[in-house]
């Protein structure tokens, strides 16, 4: 718990009137301030309009113990790059870019909640990442100012918006709240796009605050706030603002958003994981974000996403030069639109993962596949087909992605 409970607006009136808009641009001088906007004033003035809104100033009477279960319950991961875990994972593994022992990551979560558990700041914070530095003998890259700034910043500014929205969608507060309005942080120097939406209103269970939910970048202040009818009348409103379109051009990233952040930390937390592989890191995030946008459509048949290399041996067997990629189509995705196994998930975690650990056969009509156990105990086969080209860039291609079983792999290997 973060202190006693008070109302959203009183936390944050005591905190701006003693830290002033100058101490609030800069440094954290306590772990609420790390999720203050850059200028604090428009937050505050925003929930002051509101805070009579049907009681809204009790919808968000609760101390941090959702922030605080938000971060108790990630698993510390270790990585080689930022890129190891990307998007939603974030919301269930706590990973410091780099930091490649499970011990070393543990010990930057339990600092991180520390800080949400007794108010710690960010100097005491880089107290502690001085001593975990020193204890592990951890070389890492950056400025010590830049990286346990963004370490702190980022973690504290997910962990609140995860709880404050584990707190707005409990039934009766979408009841009394169902729509909710995107602020602006009031930085001087604003991302285009972000001013952009500043004030906009749309429904609480529309699919856009999937992506859009703030944050939505490193240092992003921008915040959310619940309005019931009343609160839509007071904002000169009758009805929601239309949704934007976050699709952009020969990229699956949404717009406005900043790599890594285009999802709902809240959302991804509290949503039931399925089972099945999940892709985790960028590039797996990334071939499942194209395969989405490919049943929508937006991808046109023919083009592609590369999902895995041939090493040595493979392009050896293949008659392909190393290194050739194997290329998942729009097409291909589209046709297989009703095989259960074919989700994006397993499009960007399996045809890598079988590519490296499994093993490559052919069959009797001298069709290729690869075949491997994945972590789930089960069996999966992905075919290839090779193109030939007069130009020797020969292609590879995914050509299907099932669930296989013991028999069928003997039968391939012309066992049975």
């Amino acid at each position: 718990m973060i202190g006693a409970p008070q109302t959203l607006v009183g936390r944050f009136a005591a905190t701006v009137a003693r830290l002033g808009r100058k101490n609030a641009s800069t440094g954290f001088e306590s772990t609420l301030k790390s999720i203050l906007p850059v200028d604090p004033r428009p937050f505050a003035r925003i929930i002051s309009r509101h805070a009579s809104d049907d009681g809204i100033a009790s919808a968000f009477d609760q101390p941090f113990e959702e922030a605080i279960a938000f971060l108790k319950q990630k698993t510390a991961t270790p990585t080689e790059s930022y890129r190891d875990v990307w998007d939603a994972a974030h919301s269930k593994m706590f990973m410091v870019a780099g930091a490649n022992s499970k011990a070393l990551v543990e010990d930057f979560q339990a600092s991180i909640q520390k800080a949400l558990e007794t108010g710690s700041t960010l100097e005491d914070f880089r107290k502690d990442f001085d001593a975990i530095v020193k204890k592990h003998g951890w070389s890492y890259n950056g400025d010590r100012g830049w990286r346990t700034d963004v370490i702190f910043d980022t973690n504290m500014r997910t962990a609140y918006a995860a709880g404050r929205y584990a707190q707005m969608t409990e039934p009766d507060t979408l009841a009394t709240f169902p729509n909710w309005q995107y602020n602006h942080s009031g930085s001087l120097h604003p991302r285009v796009q972000h001013l952009a939406w500043n004030g906009q209103i749309w429904p609480a269970n529309d699919p856009i605050w999937g992506k859009i939910y703030p944050p939505n970048g490193y240092h992003c202040g921008c915040f959310v706030v619940p309005l019931s009818a009343a609160g839509m009348r007071r904002a000169g409103k009758t009805r929601p603002d239309r949704v934007p379109d976050l699709d952009q051009l020969g990229t699956d990233q949404p717009l406005g958003i900043d790599p890594s952040f285009a999802y709902n930390p809240g959302k991804a937390w509290l949503d039931q994981t399925a089972p099945g592989p999940k892709a985790v890191s960028a590039d797996a995030v990334n071939i499942a974000a194209f395969v989405r946008s490919s049943l929508k459509g937006k991808w046109p048949d023919g083009a592609w996403t590369p999902v895995a290399i041939a090493s040595k041996s493979i392009a050896a067997d293949l008659d392909v030069p190393v290194n050739t990629e194997v290329r998942l189509s729009a097409d291909t995705i589209r046709s297989h639109v009703k095989h259960a196994i074919a989700t994006a998930d397993a499009y960007g975690v399996l045809p890598k993962w079988l590519a490296e650990h499994g093993r490559l056969v052919k069959d009797a009509q001298g069709r290729w596949s690869f075949v491997g156990e994945y972590y789930d105990g089960k069996l999966y086969q992905a075919g290839v087909k090779v193109v030939k080209r007069p130009d020797g860039k020969d292609q590879i291609y995914l050509v299907s992605l099932r669930r296989t079983n013991d028999n069928a792999v003997r039968r391939l290997l012309g066992k049975v």
